[in-house]
């Protein structure tokens, strides 16, 4: 009868379950396999965790201490079920009808009362699955939210390690470099290229525009911030991982990678030293991309974060105080602290538009581990979407901190060059120095002051009419003997005029 049939097979599912539960209690959950997977992207080392001064609540510290909290798998329990007695057919029928049930297991939420987060995440991973079928980036991946390496806890590792942000320690106690004034001075003055004729109302739209067009990182740097940043012979080079450059810490944390810096062609600095010198001034394995890095600038989108933004700064700017630090120790021969700045970084946020720049200069530390200390000054800062004032006063504080850090790169290169132990090389040396311009205390004369391009131009020329021999000639030019056969000809012209009007 159907009545008394249909019981049957429940209690064949009940009693098949409890022979095959156990067997199915061997393979491990998913969500061990998810930890699998996190341990193995794991980069951050143990070291940078435990030489702390102070734990921040950041993401990466919470997996870091789920890595470190994570229970052992239970082991499993002994196989109490003979494979013999196992029916293929009723287990695969089993199985399509749902398997066991999860509802003992813990943190396994029921399905019609999962909660939110679980069902995120569980999207989440089907878009990954979906992007490793295709090669594609599906529309989940923008919402995916990715965690930054320049969070708080890095931050703190700088301050461990003597790498001051602007503002450590209190404003009243702030170790300002002795330059400041100096570099203050060079910043105010103008610029031809920005002036109201040259960059009017209609420019400074077309800046705005090209700001809000750009919603990325590399958009920003490359429609507004090369606006701001102009046209320069000074090499630089953007998005560029400096993995040639020797840990500024103890290695625990990710390599730079500023978003745009200036350097020196190799080949205006003596091949030994950069033989000598290449770990703290040549930051890449190329070679041939720029050296001496002593100003960077790090952007970020309308959705980046500005505090992010001024960590990078500060890791950019400390590398490149050191790298200077230790060119002008080559030149005096022994370590020498003047307090002085020579390295310029830069933050530049095209969602508000702010730009700030800042100064790092190396001061001695009393700690023996860490002997010198950097430290990060603000100099300036300008809202570029304000006005078009603001602009100009922005961009042309921006240009003049490029030049005067061109200017102090160049003569340090110099006096290293002049240090070389190897001089057969002067060809190199003599075109070098023939780049190098003495500095004026970092102030030029305000007629002057156009562009790079334009300062480029009038040297050149001056140094070619430097060139020219001065004093009498042996033989005459070849202008003056054809000048001498047009009088000739104009007075046989006028002499047969007035045998004519005669």
């Amino acid at each position: 009868m159907p009545s008394q049939k249909t019981p049957a097979p429940r209690n064949q599912k009940r009693q098949l379950s409890t022979k095959v539960e156990p067997t199915t209690d061997s393979s491990p959950p998913p969500t061990a396999k998810r930890r699998k997977l996190e341990n193995q992207r794991h980069r951050t080392p143990s070291s940078f965790w435990d030489n702390l001064s102070r734990q921040w609540l950041t993401p990466r510290a919470l997996r870091e201490f789920d890595r470190r909290t994570e229970w052992p798998a239970a082991s499993l329990p002994p196989d109490q079920t003979d494979k013999k007695d196992i029916d293929l057919i009723q287990l695969k029928r089993f199985a399509r009808h749902g398997g066991p049930s999860l509802g003992k297991l813990r943190a396994y939420p029921e399905p019609g009362t999962a909660d939110p987060s679980h069902q995120t995440m569980d999207s989440s991973q089907s878009g990954s699955r979906k992007r490793a079928r295709t090669g594609r980036d599906s529309d989940t991946s923008s919402k995916t939210r990715r965690t930054s390496a320049y969070d708080p806890s890095f931050q703190q590792h700088l301050i461990d390690h003597g790498v001051y942000p602007d503002g450590y320690g209190g404003l009243r106690n702030v170790q300002e470099p002795h330059n400041w004034e100096e570099i203050h001075a060079r910043m105010r003055l103008p610029r031809a290229s920005l002036s109201p004729t040259r960059f009017d109302r209609e420019a400074f739209i077309d800046f705005k525009e090209k700001n809000q067009e750009a919603l990325t990182e590399d958009t920003v740097m490359g429609k507004a911030f090369s606006i701001i940043a102009g046209t320069a012979r000074i090499p630089s080079q953007y998005n560029l991982v400096f993995g040639n450059l020797k840990d500024l810490t103890d290695g625990s944390i990710t390599k730079a990678k500023p978003d745009f810096y200036d350097g020196t062609n190799p080949a205006e600095l003596h091949k030994q030293i950069r033989a000598d010198l290449g770990p703290y001034i040549v930051p890449s394995t190329n070679t041939a991309l720029p050296c001496v890095p002593n100003f960077f600038t790090e952007g970020k989108g309308p959705d980046g974060s500005s505090a992010v933004c001024k960590r990078q700064a500060l890791y950019d700017g400390a590398l490149g105080a050191r790298g200077i630090q230790e060119l002008r120790s080559y030149v005096v021969g022994e370590p020498s602290y003047d307090n002085n700045a020579y390295t310029i970084s830069s933050t530049y946020d095209g969602g508000t538009g702010d730009l700030t720049v800042y100064s790092t200069h190396p001061t001695p530390s009393k700690d023996s581990q860490n002997p010198i200390e950097y430290r990060m000054t603000q100099l300036r800062g300008w809202k570029m979407t304000d006005t078009p004032e603001t602009f100009r006063q922005g961009a042309s504080a921006l240009r003049n901190a490029r030049d005067w850090a061109q200017e102090k790169r160049k003569e340090l290169i110099a006096a290293a060059n002049g240090k070389a132990p190897n001089t057969e090389s002067s060809e190199l040396d003599s075109s070098t120095h023939s780049l190098l311009s003495p500095s004026t205390n970092g102030i030029v004369d305000q007629e002057s002051d156009t562009s790079t391009d334009e300062l480029a131009l009038n040297d050149s020329l001056a140094s070619s009419s430097h060139r020219t021999p001065i004093g009498p000639r042996k033989d005459p030019p070849p202008k003056a003997s054809s000048s001498r056969r047009m009088t000739r000809g104009l007075a046989r012209v006028s002499e047969d005029l007035g045998d004519e009007n005669s």
